[in-house]
């Protein structure tokens, strides 16, 4: 940074960038989190999984992070999402999400989860392509709330563990940036099973007469792989049947010989490219025409270069 650009930060005339606070993070050696929410509590760390790793900031933590700086960064905001009852299976709280995801698109939800959460919940959905490894992290940094999923091709991975973290929230059970523990809460990927395979639409399937061809479109419209499927019916006590013997060539194999268009379509293509809210991208793109922002959180959520915005 400037020396001007430094000050007039520190004095409230400009806001950092969220490059900036992940930077000053790792140089001051405190939490992303405390610098973004002030909450005096983010930044002691007592779970299995430290923040630093040889005095370097946890990786993870640093990019599922970024997204809230660059919310405050332009001054905005996200509705919270509501915490079901404690006293609600994972299988009854997938079925009121499902009825509020499917409320506002006349399509299933499964076609676009990114974009039907995003409407139901008014949260922001990322998809990061580059970092370290992880498959998906939902987190709630002050007044932002928002889920950061990993690029992919396989859409139908991805899709699950979005909807896993998509239960973390609605169960209450998201961790504060920078903890994961290393066990996970089952509770949320029973929650993900539910909400994408939902027990009743299993059952209704004689799974032991369904072909290849029928195994291929069953998991092109519900949106999930081969494996997930199995594991689903392995956890409700259902056969598989012959044509799931056909998965092990793998779910993309198996839908591509059956349709062939598959990988052109919008739904295949969902996760494989940065994502950003609309709301987010426009008030950033409208803050570095005022002169408020500089653009470097804009690219590295669109992972371009600045010179090229």
């Amino acid at each position: 940074m400037t020396q001007d650009a430094l000050s007039r930060s520190l004095s409230g005339q400009r806001n950092f960038s969220a490059g900036e606070l992940a930077v000053l993070a790792k140089i001051l050696r405190v939490s992303l989190q405390w610098l973004i929410t002030g909450d005096p509590g983010a930044d002691s760390y007592d779970s299995d999984r430290p923040p630093y790793v040889r005095g370097r900031l946890d990786r993870v933590a640093e990019t599922v992070a970024f997204p809230a700086g660059a919310y405050r960064e332009v001054g905005l905001s996200t509705q919270s999402i509501p915490v079901v009852s404690p006293d609600l299976t994972p299988a009854e709280a997938a079925a009121e999400v499902a009825s509020r995801l499917a409320a506002g698109s006349a399509r299933p939800f499964v076609h676009d989860l990114p974009a039907a959460i995003e409407d139901a919940y008014g949260i922001g959905v990322f998809v990061a392509a580059e970092g370290p490894a992880f498959d998906a992290r939902a987190m709630v940094a002050g007044e932002v709330t928002y889920v950061v999923v990993r690029s992919t091709g396989a859409w139908y991975q991805a899709n699950l563990v979005l909807a896993r973290e998509l239960g973390e929230l609605v169960g209450g059970r998201q961790p504060e940036i920078g903890r994961r523990g290393r066990q996970r809460d089952r509770w949320s990927w029973d929650f993900a099973y539910a909400l994408l395979l939902p027990a009743a639409t299993v059952r209704s399937i004689d799974w032991n007469r369904q072909t290849p061809r029928d195994l291929a479109e069953f998991l092109w419209e519900s949106g999930v792989s081969a494996k997930a499927l199995t594991q689903r019916l392995d956890a409700l006590g259902i056969q598989r049947g012959p044509a799931l013997v056909h998965a092990d060539e793998g779910t993309l194999q198996l839908l591509v010989w059956h349709n062939p268009d598959c990988l052109s379509h919008l739904r295949a293509r969902a996760y494989r490219s940065p994502r950003i809210p609309f709301d987010l991208f426009s008030a950033h793109l409208k803050g570095m025409r005022e002169g408020h922002v500089d653009g470097t959180s804009l690219a590295w959520m669109l992972d371009t270069p600045v010179s090229e915005l």
